[in-house]
């Protein structure tokens, strides 16, 4: 944090994107020195240097694991400044999502914000000089989205303002990133593999753009922090060799419960095989499926939506998702492998009005609908307590009355108890963990007030374009005391809040611990998710 507090108002416009600047003819070109070679990037108008789809690792055929460069390989002598690329997905290539790249099958890049303050051409390396690191994984239900697009593009002013190297890594999203099969032994979760491959190269290769590799600092959006916390258990697993960071951040999501098998999710491959014209039971089904199109294969997914929305797999056999998973989480054993990996705090938290995202989902015109919506991110047991644990629609109910309480029941298990659940496992484990939630929305979002899965973002990332002065200076207060709350906490884990209390930014500006009252309201789905594995 520079000793001077940041600028709060700027003339860039919210729209203008990261690739735009670096094209202008005021971009100045800078370089930093890899062991991969030297990397062309540039600069955008407020002085921050950004380098675009920087890859962490080889291309790799459709379904294998990431490959880590060769230690002989060498980048390309083309600048880094195009915003180039994406995982090729279902959702249309818009500016608002995805920014203003094409598709790929291998998005293993990095783009990378670099302040001012680093003098890359003449770079010191020594401990004392390097800047923070904050890594972001993007969102979007692990289906779509990407490091560009409006929601992600601005990390140049939270870089500057706040003098820390921003990375945000793309990985496989989707069918290309979590397709499985038990019965063909292709183990999915590779979106999963690819961050962490990311976070390894960013590890090996950071100092060369002014980070400091001991000060990685990983967040995740919806998606995104739900592979953080999936990450979290991996390196918890593999303790005590040390993770690729030292903190972790979810905003608005996590894990909930297991995860299925693979088993449980052969429907889902066949019915991509069938769709693309392939026999699921043939022995080389997946052989066949790698040669499709990337088109066909697309279209693939279209074909029975219930059935398209690909997460991560307990097997078979890679080791990424444990089918003890949450049992772990809560015994304390997750807390004390996450100190031998070297982890020293989670921050996790929501947002007031998850529902009016949620609820808006996957529309429903009836109740039977529900739980099919359910099952697309929960087995099938849980969905149908989960449900259950809701006061039942009646016969008169009308399709917003269905869409409210799915709505609800998907802000719940997606985020309002995940991020509680992971806090309080933490916490009795005596791990330093802070929990917050927004109250608090930008006026220029133009949500009226409400406080939507996600609008906190342009808080948390300081997103000066989308910011009042008023509302920057909120921003800036609400990330100190948050440093503060954390530094607290881990100097003296036994002072961590209790449940019952959480970390709130009000809807007036104002920041401090309050009741947490949605709690009450989430008892009946915490013992309809949890009572089945406590003993």
């Amino acid at each position: 944090m520079p000793s001077a507090k940041p600028r709060t108002t700027t003339d860039i416009a919210s729209d203008d994107m990261t690739a735009e600047q670096l094209a202008l003819p005021s971009s100045r070109a800078r370089y930093a020195k890899t062991q991969y070679g030297v990397v062309q990037g540039g600069t955008v108008r407020n002085g921050t240097a950004v380098f675009l789809n920087v890859p962490y690792s080889q291309a790799v055929a459709r379904w294998n694991d990431p490959k880590p460069l060769d230690e002989g390989s060498r980048y390309s002598t083309k600048p880094y400044t195009e915003d180039g690329l994406y995982c090729a997905q279902r959702s249309q290539p818009k500016r608002m999502t995805l920014g203003l790249g094409s598709p790929t099958e291998s998005p293993f890049f990095a783009d990378i914000y670099v302040p001012s303050t680093v003098a890359l051409d003449t770079p010191d390396t020594s401990p004392h000089t390097l800047k923070p690191v904050r890594v972001f994984i993007h969102g979007g239900f692990l289906q779509f989205g990407s490091t560009s697009g409006f929601n992600y593009n601005q990390q140049f002013f939270p870089a500057e303002e706040f003098d820390e190297v921003r990375v945000l890594l793309a990985y496989r999203v989707s069918v290309l990133g979590f397709l499985s099969s038990e019965k063909h032994k292709l183990e999915g979760n590779y979106g999963f593999k690819d961050c962490w491959a990311g976070l390894e190269w960013v590890r090996k290769n950071i100092a060369a753009f002014g980070g400091d590799p001991q000060e990685i600092h990983l967040s995740g959006m919806s998606g995104g922090a739900h592979l953080v916390q999936q990450l979290l258990h991996y390196a918890a697993r593999h303790a005590p060799s040390k993770a690729p960071f030292k903190s972790a951040t979810l905003f608005s999501n996590g894990i909930l419960a297991n995860a299925p098998t693979a088993a449980e999710k052969e429907a889902q491959f066949g019915s991509v095989a069938t769709a693309a014209g392939i026999d699921p039971s043939a022995s080389d089904a997946v052989a066949q499926l790698r040669r499709v199109s990337i088109s066909t294969l697309l279209a693939s997914i279209g074909a029975n939506s219930s059935q398209m929305v690909f997460r991560g797999v307990i097997g078979p056999g890679d080791g990424w998702v444990s089918e003890d998973q949450m049992e772990y989480q809560q015994s304390g054993r997750f807390a004390s492998d996450l100190r031998k990996a070297g982890i020293q705090y989670v921050v996790c938290g929501d947002v007031r009005d998850e529902i009016a995202g949620y609820k808006l989902a996957h529309p429903c015109k009836e109740t039977r609908e529900i739980i099919p919506n359910l099952e697309r991110y929960y087995t099938a047991s849980d969905s149908a307590r989960l449900l259950a644990a809701y006061p039942p629609l009646q016969p008169t109910s009308s399709v917003t009355d269905i869409n409210l309480l799915q709505g609800q029941i998907l802000a719940d298990a997606q985020v309002h108890l995940p991020v509680r659940f992971l806090a309080r496992d933490l916490a009795r484990a005596g791990f330093p963990v802070v929990r917050y939630t927004i109250e608090y929305v930008a006026k220029a979002l133009g949500t009226n007030g409400v406080v939507i899965h996600g609008s906190d973002l342009v808080i948390q990332q300081y997103r000066l374009s989308l910011l009042s002065q008023r509302e920057s200076q909120i921003a800036f207060e609400w990330r100190e005391r948050l440093e503060e709350e954390v530094k607290q906490a881990v100097r003296s884990p036994e002072t961590v809040r209790g449940e019952g209390t959480v970390l709130t930014l009000g809807e007036n500006g104002a920041i401090g611990w309050e009741e947490d009252w949605r709690w009450e309201q989430l008892r009946r789905i915490e013992g309809a998710i949890r009572d089945v594995w406590v003993a």
